[in-house]
């Protein structure tokens, strides 16, 4: 098998940039030359990678670079950063209120694909993307088909079940128009055991990669290299790569809104009224409405 680029999407605070270092470092301990790309503003993907130190971003590194008219001289060395066999980049991306997240992307993945990304020496390249987010420049691993395999972080509730369905609307979007990119699967991650998230896969078609456990200790760690020496962690992760050897990726079936707000019970009442225009300039309008 040739190289492997997986993109990673979950709600923020799903626990997807956890899971993705884990899997780098369980990856390299089987012997895998891994890469791990943060495609996050928040550039806290790799955070657990190296300890907690959060990495230069190319974004920053290729700013000051471009300011200083050096475009030229930047270097893949100048944004790539190993420990301990895993290496690992953050995108980055503006501040707040001060750019396009997405179009950072865009300029992130443009400028690593100016350094060689494809034409490195790596068995898996891992996307670490945020997935509640609509801006098109973080559907680009399937727009683009950088990225053919595509996992979904949730659990079973329903903010992250509706980002997962949302990618997996875009994923059959972009299949239409020719994308290669497909579903791999769902990691299902802090299980309550309401077996919601079984419910939407079943639906729509996605297999199940993974059932992580809860360990509080490992959430407490800062370092996904001590999280891997935790035997329920590491066996987790031995079951979830060995899943996705022997799984095929899908085109998946999302629900659209109803369905989707049906698997949580919530059914439509009563009809809606419409607003009028004398209830929207006249407090007293609205008040003749309530106790006419």
């Amino acid at each position: 098998m040739g190289q492997r680029v997986i993109a990673i999407y979950g709600k923020g605070g799903s626990g997807k940039s956890f899971l993705s270092s884990c899997l780098s470092v369980r990856l390299v301990q089987q012997g895998k030359r891994v890469l791990q790309i943060g495609c996050d503003p928040k550039h806290d993907s790799t955070a657990t990678l190296f300890k907690g130190v959060l990495l230069p971003t190319i974004l920053e590194v290729w700013r000051e670079f471009h300011e200083n008219g050096e475009d030229e001289n930047l270097t893949a060395s100048d944004v790539i950063f190993e420990r301990n066999g895993v290496y690992a980049a953050e995108l980055g991306g503006p501040e707040t209120g001060r750019g396009c997240g997405g179009k950072g992307i865009v300029l992130g993945f443009d400028t690593l694909s100016k350094l060689g990304l494809f034409s490195w020496d790596f068995d898996v390249v891992l996307l670490d993307f945020l997935g509640d987010v609509v801006c098109g420049g973080f559907g680009m691993s399937f727009a683009r088909s950088i990225a053919r395999e595509i996992v979904i972080v949730a659990g079973n509730d329903q903010q992250s079940l509706y980002v997962a369905n949302n990618v997996s609307r875009a994923v059959a979007h972009y299949a239409e128009e020719g994308s290669e990119s497909r579903v791999l699967g769902l990691i299902l991650n802090k299980d309550d055991g309401t077996g919601v998230a079984k419910s939407y896969t079943a639906q729509t078609g996605i297999p199940i990669l993974a059932n992580m456990p809860f360990v509080p200790e490992a959430v407490m760690m800062k370092d996904a290299f001590e999280v891997m020496e935790i035997p329920e962690m590491r066996e987790a992760m031995d079951k979830f790569i060995a899943n996705m050897d022997q799984t095929e990726s899908v085109i998946p079936n999302p629900l659209d809104f109803e369905e989707f707000y049906r698997m949580f019970q919530q059914k439509t009442r009563g009809r809606l009224r419409r607003a009028t225009p004398d209830e929207l300039r006249s407090r007293r309008s609205t008040e003749e409405l309530v106790y006419a």
